[in-house]
């Protein structure tokens, strides 16, 4: 169940599960949805990776057209669905980026950030900072 905290009904209805699960002794699991800045800073540092193997000259060999190799430029879309996702599936066996909490977004930033470090290329996820910058500078 989901509750809008900014609506006083939601307020009341949370606020009497939260009583109830504390009255019966119940375990909770709460979760809190990215930020918008959370969730364009994922899709940037994917863009980020992408750009970087690009400007090594590699490519992304697709092959799903009648079994044909194609070389095509990497996106923020090939990094986040061909290396991201498999990756996030085998750690936590989760389909969504929005499923996952902090936690296991950072465990899943450090195996990138050292798979790709092994292969000289330097990636950092974004700060609010360089995100800002980044949006600023487009």
């Amino acid at each position: 169940m989901k509750y809008d905290l900014l609506n006083k009904e939601d307020i009341r209805a949370f606020n009497g599960k939260v009583d109830y699960c504390l009255l019966k002794g119940k375990k909770v699991d709460l979760t809190v949805p990215r930020t918008g800045n959370q969730n364009s800073s994922l899709h940037l540092f994917f863009t980020m990776i992408a750009e970087q193997l690009n400007e090594l000259g590699q490519e992304f060999c697709f092959t799903g057209i009648t079994g044909k190799e194609l070389s095509i430029p990497y996106t923020d879309v090939v990094v986040k669905h061909m290396f991201w996702k498999p990756i996030q599936k085998t750690m936590f066996d989760i389909d969504s980026t929005t499923k996952l909490d902090t936690s296991q977004l950072n465990q899943i930033i450090n195996v990138f950030i050292k798979f790709f470090g092994d292969k000289g290329i330097i990636v950092e996820f974004p700060s609010e900072e360089s995100y800002n910058k980044n949006n600023f500078d487009n």
